[in-house]
């Protein structure tokens, strides 16, 4: 888990940056830019994979949207900030992977860095990509370090108008772009309470032996989610209450609406851990009671050979007076005794229920399993 954190420690003490990025890397990937422009004539749509001058070119009615696909490529990713006058240590946040959420609001625009979260059902693993969202006075600039990703949708819904509150403004431009992080929260939730329950319905079914490492591997996940969502809480909670964000009760609404959002998703991640941790409590409790079974048994088989180991030793003695030493059917006679012995007490042992199993409540027997 910790291997997602370590990108940042590396490049500071000179070693070589781990991948950019979790996600499976896409063949032909080269870094750009795309404008969507809304204004009252619809939407526009640019692309630039390279920018000279003022690029991109903005009018001055509606809200832009400028996509920046690829923050690995630092010329660019600074070309941008340039051009929207962004903070040079914003830009360091973008172009150094592995940080905490953050919501940082400067004197002409809000920056916001965010995890974007994906669970691969395969390995069983969570992905997180690192994106940034800067929004000023009729712009929101957004960073990413794919080609694709669930901006994706975003972007289709603006090009079929379907996303007709991204057209009211910036603010609820932001609402929607932040709003998709996070419904893929959820999803990714929802994807990992399945496997959860998965191996949940395993271990009490009996499970096997790497049951319990795949719990603590489930978990591991579930800890990594935390560590990456918690922080956003704090920062949020923060932010609401900005005066500059309390006086807009537009502003309000929406990032009061992010928050409810982002209570929900840790809300979801306390329950998987929760789940997790019963989990774990159960896998240790059924091998105690296999344990214990042994046990139970061991000393029952032991219990019963404690008179034949007797009997044995009686006769073994060096004495000519033992009863039925010197009769012929002496030793037939012992024989049968110990037999008798071993039936009387197996058939007793079954009565209390101390051989096929312990009782329950009811007082009835069940197996252990």
């Amino acid at each position: 888990m910790l291997d997602r954190f370590k990108k940042r420690s590396r490049r500071a003490k000179g070693l070589l940056p781990e991948p950019q990025s979790p996600f499976p890397a896409r063949t032909g990937f080269a870094p750009h830019v795309v404008v969507y422009l809304l204004n009252g004539e619809g939407l526009t749509i640019r692309r630039y994979d390279a920018l000279t001058g003022d690029d991109p070119v903005l009018t001055g009615e509606g809200v832009a949207w400028v996509r920046v696909v690829g923050v690995h490529d630092a010329d660019l990713v600074r070309a941008v900030g340039k051009r929207f006058g962004l903070h040079s240590l914003l830009l360091d946040d973008v172009l150094d992977t592995g940080h905490r959420p953050v919501i940082e609001d400067y004197d002409e625009h809000i920056f916001i860095l965010l995890r974007l979260l994906a669970f691969d059902a395969e390995q069983k693993r969570v992905l997180a990509e690192q994106v940034g969202l800067a929004a000023g006075e009729g712009f929101v600039l957004t960073f990413q370090e794919r080609e694709h990703n669930l901006w994706d949708d975003v972007a289709l819904r603006l090009e079929k108008g379907g996303n007709k509150a991204a057209r009211r403004g910036q603010p609820q431009l932001t609402h929607a772009l932040i709003s998709a992080i996070l419904d893929e929260y959820i999803l990714t939730l929802g994807q990992l309470a399945e496997e959860i329950e998965g191996l949940e319905q395993t271990l009490l079914a009996g499970g096997g032996s790497d049951t319990l490492t795949e719990i603590y591997a489930l978990k591991r996940e579930v800890l990594f989610l935390h560590r990456s969502l918690w922080p956003l809480r704090e920062v949020l909670g923060r932010f609401v209450k900005d005066e500059a964000i309390a006086s807009d009760p537009a502003a309000t609404v929406l990032w009061n609406d992010i928050q409810q959002d982002v209570y929900q998703v840790l809300d979801a991640v306390e329950t998987l851990r929760e789940m997790l941790s019963e989990m774990v409590g159960l896998s240790m409790t059924k091998a105690e009671l296999r344990m214990n079974a042994v046990g139970q048994y061991l000393t029952l088989v032991a219990t019963i050979f404690l008179p034949l180991n007797f009997l044995v030793g009686f006769y073994g003695m060096n004495f000519d007076n033992l009863p039925f030493r010197d009769a012929a059917w002496g030793v037939y006679a012992l024989i049968g005794f110990m037999v008798v012995t071993v039936g009387g007490m197996t058939a007793y042992f079954y009565r209390r229920h101390w051989l096929s199993g312990v009782r329950d409540e009811s007082g009835r027997g069940r197996d252990i399993p």
